[in-house]
């Protein structure tokens, strides 16, 4: 008898317990929220977006393609203030950084980091696909968004200003 009863109260007890796990489940799902892209904070559609010094920088950089349906990579140099195109996208480099890094929402080129950057405007028929920064270290972080293609920046190349003054101030004056 009193195994019965034990059986009886026990299976009841299992019963509670798993119609209160029920609707703990239901509670949780109808207040959880769906994730959302957040907004690239390194993406800019607006001149603003773009300190100074990074426009002054002299040199180029590499970057590489990633055609998604084919895995076939590309690798297109752009030299700075400079346009190329690839497979119908036209790339134009504006800034290079050999540092960058982030304070205060405010963009600094800092020597003490090792953090290569290209800013870059890519497009396609004459729409603005990404404006922004590309990180050398962080490639799959930032950049631009495609259902086809992915690109990154594989390195940069920084050149003195006095070299480039130099460079051009010889040519000018063998002619």
């Amino acid at each position: 008898m009193h195994r019965t009863a034990f059986s009886l109260l026990l299976v009841s007890c299992v019963a509670l317990l798993l119609a209160g796990c029920e609707q703990e489940k239901a509670t949780q799902i109808e207040w959880q929220m769906p994730l959302e892209k957040p907004e690239d904070p390194h993406a800019g559609q607006n001149s603003e977006a773009l300190p100074e010094w990074a426009v002054s920088q002299t040199g180029q950089a590499e970057l590489i393609w990633l055609e998604k349906a084919t895995t076939r990579r590309y690798s297109t140099i752009v030299e700075m203030g400079g346009t190329t195109e690839l497979n119908g996208w036209g790339i134009q480099l504006l800034g290079l950084a050999s540092g960058l890094r982030v304070q205060n929402r405010t963009f600094l080129n800092d020597e003490n980091v090792d953090n290569p950057a290209a800013f870059v405007e890519v497009s396609r028929d004459g729409e603005v696909y990404y404006r922004g920064w590309l990180y050398q270290k962080f490639p799959e972080l930032f950049g631009m968004d495609d259902p086809a293609w992915k690109v990154w920046l594989k390195g940069i190349t920084l050149r003195p200003l006095s070299e480039t003054k130099d460079t051009i101030g010889s040519l000018s004056s063998a002619g």
